[in-house]
């Protein structure tokens, strides 16, 4: 005879998690007593459920750590066609902005799993320049967009993205997750991400992330230039105008 214990164990956890992120959703950020009380579980059950969430993207700690809050993965599935839709209508004028304030193009990117997707681009009119990527899928952790997005992860979640490690596009692309890992702390610390020919060789991009009502960074502005005009130096000079673009977005949103 068959024993089902472990099976109907693993229904009620995935009940459970499921019940958590649509309470979340509804609550915008909940204590791990709040989960216990909504379950009827034990305060220990419940912070086993939220940390195994938090490990995978789905919820994020607020400063302070008492309280959970929906995470980009989370943010990532609650999205549709007619968010991102919202999302370009609002940041198409910031881009064009960006676009001119920089003359470099301009690119608007969410995360796709362990991608960039290029969901909206505005080129730059210089006559050597960088293409707009509109459509295409790039690892994120060889984009500026990416690692904006990126460095919003768990230590945990960031190396659950990539189990096997990151594949180079480029002599330039980071070696591995540790190497990643610390560059998205240098990120967090300067307030902005940097490709350095990361994904193509001899093109250079800063990001920074665009955050939703609730806080969380669901996008994420850049520009790309060609290696010759951009370097650390013009991106630090360049980087408080992408971010004012970002908060605008995020203030439209």
């Amino acid at each position: 005879m068959p024993n089902t214990s472990g099976d109907a164990y693993g229904a009620s956890s995935v009940a459970n998690a499921l019940r958590t992120l649509v309470y979340l959703r509804g609550q915008g950020s909940v204590r791990v007593t709040d989960v216990s009380d909504h379950l009827g579980v034990a305060r220990s059950t419940a912070h086993r459920l939220l940390s195994t969430l938090r490990a995978h993207g789905f919820v994020e700690q607020e400063p302070g750590g008492r309280r959970y809050r929906p995470g980009p993965a989370l943010a990532g599935l609650a999205r549709t066609g007619r968010d991102e839709r919202d999302l370009i209508r609002v940041a198409r004028p910031q881009l064009e902005w960006l676009r001119d304030a920089t003359a470099e193009t301009t690119n608007l990117l969410v995360l796709a799993g362990p991608d960039s997707f290029f969901l909206d681009g505005v080129e730059s009119s210089q006559q050597l320049r960088v293409a707009q990527r509109t459509g295409d899928h790039v690892p994120a952790y060889a984009t500026a967009g990416g690692k904006a997005l990126l460095s919003e992860l768990s230590p945990e979640a960031l190396r659950m993205r990539y189990p096997t490690g990151l594949a180079p596009l480029t002599p330039a692309t980071l070696p591995d997750v540790d190497a990643l890992a610390a560059d998205l702390a240098a990120c967090r610390r300067r307030g902005y991400a940097l490709n350095l020919d990361e994904s193509v060789t001899d093109v250079q991009g800063i990001g920074v992330g665009i955050r939703d009502r609730l806080g969380n960074c669901v996008a994420a502005v850049t520009i790309a230039a060609p290696s010759t005009r951009l370097g650390r130096a013009r991106a630090a000079r360049l980087a408080p105008l992408v971010r004012q673009a970002a908060e605008r977005i995020t203030a439209g949103l």
